[in-house]
């Protein structure tokens, strides 16, 4: 009898994504499971915001295969991505595309949780706080609207948001942009602590200073096609490709 890994929690092949008439992702192969991190890098317009989107459903111009434990969703009606969404929540870049300005932050992180079948959240309950302090958020802070947040609260929060629906996978899109140097360190580090414990993650960003040893394979996109992939330590030592090379040549070195 031949032993055979358990098919991951998202599998695409030969997947392009379709705007306008234009396609934004080519041809994309990718396995995203529980445990497992993968990051997703490339410049502004490289398509990584795109396959973020497709991922989740949110693009219809499909073609190729995306199957969620098993069951492929490329061409069914709407319903059958219902189970994906509640497994997986996207982190925008912008996070006042998650955050409803009308609301404070935690009637919008409640909002998500009863979205994902949970019970809301008060400010006292244990998991909230726990949540709040792991991304060094004031819990005062969560009954302000986000209009009345700085940009890197709004981001923290936003990131709150999705961890507070105990996703089985994260897409994290360029969420550490509007953080502080030394916030976007413990920020990455809390996100890879809890791959460690189980938590699926595509890391998409621009900035391969964000890789690190737990980061399980690096995907380099360039105008929506794949040109590089490979465990982060061979990205970063012996790039084949011109886009990733100028990328770590972009990094910050100490003299």
């Amino acid at each position: 009898m031949i032993d055979r890994a358990p098919e991951p929690a998202i599998r695409v092949r030969g997947l392009t994504v379709t705007i306008a008439g234009e396609a934004r992702v080519r041809g994309l192969d990718l396995d995203l499971g529980r445990g497992r991190a993968v990051a997703v890098i490339g410049p502004s317009g490289a398509g990584k915001s795109t396959l973020a989107r497709a991922l989740v459903g949110l693009e219809p111009g499909l073609v190729g295969s995306l199957r969620h434990r098993g069951r492929e969703l490329v061409g069914a009606p709407r319903s059958a991505w219902a189970p994906l969404r509640r497994d997986v929540q996207l982190c925008w870049q912008d996070p006042l595309r998650a955050l409803d300005p009308r609301r404070s932050a935690l009637a919008s992180i409640n909002e998500a949780r009863r979205l994902a079948g949970h019970r809301p959240w008060t400010r006292d309950t244990d998991a909230l706080v726990h949540l709040a302090a792991e991304l060094d958020v004031e819990v005062a802070a969560l009954g302000r609207r986000p209009a009345a947040l700085s940009g890197g609260q709004r981001q923290r929060v936003a990131l709150a948001r999705a961890l507070a629906c105990q996703p089985a996978l994260l897409i994290a899109d360029e969420i550490t942009s509007a953080l502080d140097r030394p916030l976007v360190a413990d920020v990455i580090d809390r996100l890879a602590a809890r791959v460690r414990d189980g938590l699926g993650l595509l890391l998409i960003t621009h900035d391969l200073a964000l890789l690190g040893p737990w980061i399980d394979e690096a995907v380099v996109l360039d105008g929506g096609t794949v040109v590089e992939r490979g465990p982060p330590a061979q990205l970063l030592s012996a790039p084949r490709s011109d886009l990733c090379r100028r990328l770590r040549d972009a990094l910050p070195r100490l003299q």
